[in-house]
């Protein structure tokens, strides 16, 4: 088996059946600009890797156009769905050695940044593990980010009362983000009793079960007498942002920001879309530019640094669950076989 430094080269491969395994895999020598990691800690993205090994997400066949910000569905090109494709997110571990040209690194600190389950890295990029930041706030940057940029085009202000349908990793951080720009009200929307269980940590001011609740068109006007100044759609589905638009008052603003797949089943926009003057706004933190000038996804990202480290933003729980090498395969399959179980699954190495 392929090492270095007394590690075995591992990374964790999937295919659209979900049955994940791990691989060897090697490294090119170290270039000058990079650095070796050492893996700690890792966590994936439930639902962009999903579309990405099943091929639903759009950009898997079709390209997007080098001008004009379109996907050009004339250049479909094919894609192997069969293929195993390395998979995770988001990576902590320790600088085992460095480039010539690297000088803002050095070996023995603590980084982070997107990177996938492998166990050594050799990659530009990494960021320090900066005092106050823990690992796990650091494997949920990723959440975060999307989550912040989300509540930003929101412009929820003090006193607003908001829906958040969706209990994964990024609706929890759109629920305690929610919070700390003043919302009054936070209702959480999961019908996992884990997730919601969750909620109400990251300080959901309730959690409910979207089947024990059935219409949120008419629940929400027994919550908060008009529905909902704005809700929040971070679950993918299309039902659930059929019901987001349904819970909000009148010119209320919706914003999804799930990455959604497939055909939009379960949209009516010829409802109460149409009728009142609703507001949907699209929200997506790594596109450039963002709405707001002086703000890009460099920005909201040192906000969320600097959040975690002074505490006002908690991990609260997450990933979860984190579990070990010999376990990954197994809790990476539930992403798809019992998603009901895992939020966002993490390895510690």
């Amino acid at each position: 088996m392929p090492s270095i430094d007394g590690t075995d080269l591992l990374q964790l491969v999937c295919n659209n059946e979900f049955s994940p395994r791990w691989e060897e895999y090697t490294l090119e020598e170290l270039a000058a600009d990079e650095v070796r990691v050492v893996s700690e800690l890792t966590a994936a993205k439930h639902g962009t890797e999903k579309g990405e090994l099943t091929g639903e997400s759009i950009y898997c066949n079709v390209p997007m156009a080098p001008a004009g910000n379109v996907f050009d569905r004339s250049k479909t090109k094919p894609f192997d769905p069969t293929a195993w494709r390395p998979v995770g997110n988001t990576t902590v571990g320790t600088v085992t050695a460095v480039g010539k040209d690297v000088h803002d690194l050095k070996e023995g600190d603590r980084v982070y940044r997107h990177a996938g389950f492998r166990t050594v890295h050799h990659a530009t990029g990494f960021k320090p593990v900066v005092p106050g930041f823990t690992p796990e706030a650091a494997c949920c940057m990723d959440p975060a980010d999307f989550a912040l940029a989300a509540v930003r085009d929101a412009h929820i202000r003090i006193g607003e009362r908001v829906i958040v349908f969706g209990m994964g990793a990024i609706g929890l951080f759109t629920v305690q983000l929610a919070r700390m720009s003043g919302a009054v009200d936070v209702v959480a929307v999961d019908p996992v009793a884990r997730r919601r269980e969750l909620a109400l940590r990251h300080g959901a001011t309730a959690a409910v079960d979207p089947f024990e609740v059935g219409d949120f068109g008419m629940a929400s006007r027994e919550w908060f007498e008009n529905g909902a100044d704005v809700t929040i759609e971070a679950s993918g589905n299309h039902h659930a942002l059929n019901q987001a638009l349904r819970a909000t008052c009148y010119r209320g603003r919706i914003v999804p920001l799930a990455f959604y797949l497939g055909d939009a089943k379960g949209l009516y926009l010829g409802e109460e879309f149409h009728f009142n003057q609703l507001e949907i706004i699209s929200a997506r933190a790594c596109s450039h530019p963002q709405r707001e000038l002086f703000w890009d996804e460099g920005r909201i990202l040192d906000t969320l640094v600097r959040l975690f480290c002074d505490g006002s933003l908690q991990p609260h729980g997450l990933p979860d669950p984190i579990v070990s090498m010999e376990d990954l395969p197994e809790a990476y399959g539930k992403i798809r076989h019992a998603p009901d179980d895992v939020v966002k699954v993490a390895v510690k190495y």
